[in-house]
């Protein structure tokens, strides 16, 4: 939800997938609480409705997005049964039309594999003076949501490793 009506850039198959979990459990927390209070029938209920409105936007924006990290358009969305596949596929590695690869929202297996694939902004060599005023940059990014915690610990071991060598 970080990026609910983001409709540029890639999203990782993991992201989107976990996206689409929480949004069935709170679907289904929905229905519980329609079932509970009578609001509901057979076509729905008031509080399963308001998460479907609420949720249109992020959904759409998410659909799009994963259908970037594919390297399709997001007019194939149109095409339910089409997009569920090509939202199982994995991304397109490196960069596509689209933009770059997605960095991932989990924490890497190891610095050194997160490292090794492509970083959305990777920190230029810094003088030792400009390392702190880099990291709070990468801090402030962390804290507008462009960066997840995993990206900001690897970019900040980045600008800390450039720094020494410099």
């Amino acid at each position: 939800m970080r990026n609910y009506a983001v409709f540029q850039g890639r999203t990782s198959r993991g992201d989107y997938w976990r996206f689409i979990l929480v949004y069935i459990g709170i679907a289904l927390i929905a229905l519980m609480i329609d079932s509970a209070l009578g609001t509901g029938n057979k076509d729905g209920g008031l509080f399963i409705g308001l998460v479907h409105l609420g949720h249109l936007i992020p959904q759409i924006a998410a659909g799009v997005r994963r259908m970037h990290d594919t390297d399709h358009s997001s007019w194939w969305l149109l095409l339910s049964p089409v997009a569920l596949v090509f939202a199982c596929f994995a991304g397109t590695p490196g960069t596509n039309r689209f933009g770059p690869p997605p960095v991932a929202g989990v924490v890497p297996a190891s610095l050194a594999a997160a490292a090794s694939g492509p970083v959305t902004a990777p920190p230029v060599a810094l003088p030792q003076c400009d390392v702190i005023a880099e990291i709070e940059r990468l801090a402030q990014l962390r804290a507008g949501g462009n960066l997840s915690e995993a990206e900001f610990e690897v970019m900040k071991a980045q600008a800390l490793s450039q720094a020494r060598g410099a």
